[in-house]
């Protein structure tokens, strides 16, 4: 694994923001790490880069103690997070010139690639720079020495579609060769690339698989009952977001074993079923369910 933690713990004001996680990032990964806001995303890859000090637990990055990372390791990690803070009195160009020299890896050749992609001006003062060219500023420089690995904090929030493609773009062309993890709540075509996916939720890690094996227990399900009726009280808690209209019940259940297994549930919950409709879901279609149990909109 190149990123491994272990029982990992943050405390903030009083309050455990990162809570016990134990989180599992593969070599060649391209790992999205979803949650709302306030989840503890941001907190648990501050806590990665060792900018936060756990509170108890540990993480490894190349197998060594994120409280011991050197400038060596440094050399092979990419950072970019919407908060990063930019100097605004440089040009792009002057920015680029001051990296250069820090990172033994940088490749020019991908450098002026990612200019152009993105198409950054060099004489442009970075603090005159509209949100969408510092965010992809942010990626560039990032990426032009050729991270091991590379960490995103929200780097697609408040992005025009158009610059959210670009950035997607250069995603899928990294995946692979670099190993990515992304922290973000903006979930439009992150499937694109995603090859594991991980949600938080209250600090805690509540679950992270790959992408094929989280689609193959996802299920966007319609019952059309027979009569009129009130939902049960206790529903099974793989059934997020259930919602009555009129005679359909809908939900997404999050553990779907089979159609049988399906019936037998609803008729454990004396739920007649007038119709069946199951339906598989895109990554994008998990996490908004996904977001909308955390924030406890169950629709009930």
């Amino acid at each position: 694994m190149i990123v491994e933690t272990t029982a990992l713990s943050h405390m903030f004001a009083g309050r455990e923001v990162v809570r016990d996680v134990g989180l599992q990032v593969p070599m060649g990964a391209a790992m999205v790490l979803l949650g709302a806001n306030g989840a503890g995303k941001t907190s648990l890859l501050r806590l990665l880069l060792n900018i936060l000090r756990p509170s108890k637990g540990g993480a490894r990055l190349f197998g060594r103690d994120s409280r011991c990372l050197g400038p060596e390791d440094f050399q092979r990690i990419g950072y970019a997070a919407e908060s990063q803070i930019l100097p605004g009195r440089l040009s792009v160009s002057a920015y680029f010139d001051y990296l250069r020299p820090l990172y033994e890896r940088w490749d020019g050749a991908l450098e002026q690639h990612l200019r152009r992609h993105f198409g950054l001006p060099g004489g442009q003062r970075i603090d005159l720079l509209s949100h969408g060219a510092s965010m992809t500023l942010r990626l560039a420089t990032a990426l032009a020495f050729r991270p091991t690995l590379l960490i995103l904090d929200e780097p697609l929030g408040g992005l025009d579609q158009d610059v959210r493609e670009q950035v997607l773009d250069i995603l899928i062309d990294r995946a692979g060769d670099t190993t990515i993890l992304m922290a973000t709540q903006e979930i439009t075509d992150i499937d694109r690339f995603a090859t594991h996916v991980a949600f938080m939720a209250d600090g805690r890690l509540l679950f992270q698989e790959e992408t094929g094996t989280l689609a193959a227990r996802m299920r966007d399900v319609r019952v059309q009952v027979g009569e009129m009726w009130d939902l049960p009280a206790t529903l099974p808690e793989s059934w997020l977001t259930a919602t009555r209209t009129g005679r359909t019940l809908g939900f997404i259940d999050s553990g779907f074993v089979s159609e049988a297994v399906l019936r037998q549930q609803l008729a454990d919950c004396g739920i007649e079923i007038g119709g069946l409709d199951i339906r598989p879901l895109a990554l994008r279609d998990i996490a908004v369910p996904l977001i909308r149990a955390q924030r406890g909109e169950t629709g009930q």
